[in-house]
């Protein structure tokens, strides 16, 4: 997820956000490695153009949403089980 913020940023630095200024991997210093596909295969960066990418940003902060709620689900859900297993101690 490290990787893919920063992959992000270089789009939003270099102004990628549209169509009209889609820019390639190498423009941005960016080597397109695992991360990269990952983004891609969400529809948060695009491809207009063979080779040329832009940042949706409506899909990124929709990943990013989607992310914090399953991180709030997983934490919610250990704190119900300690819960239950500390009062499962008091019997």
């Amino acid at each position: 997820m490290r990787r893919q913020r920063a992959i992000v940023r270089a789009f939003e630095r270099a102004g990628a956000l549209a169509v009209d200024s889609a820019r390639s991997a190498e423009e941005l210093g960016l080597r397109v490695d695992f991360a990269w596909q990952q983004l891609a295969s969400l529809a948060v960066l695009r491809s207009p153009v063979s080779g040329l990418w832009f940042l949706d940003g409506a899909n990124w902060r929709r990943l990013c949403r989607r992310r914090c709620a399953l991180a709030a689900a997983v934490v919610a859900s250990l704190f119900l089980v300690l819960l239950f297993a500390y009062s499962m101690s008091w019997r």
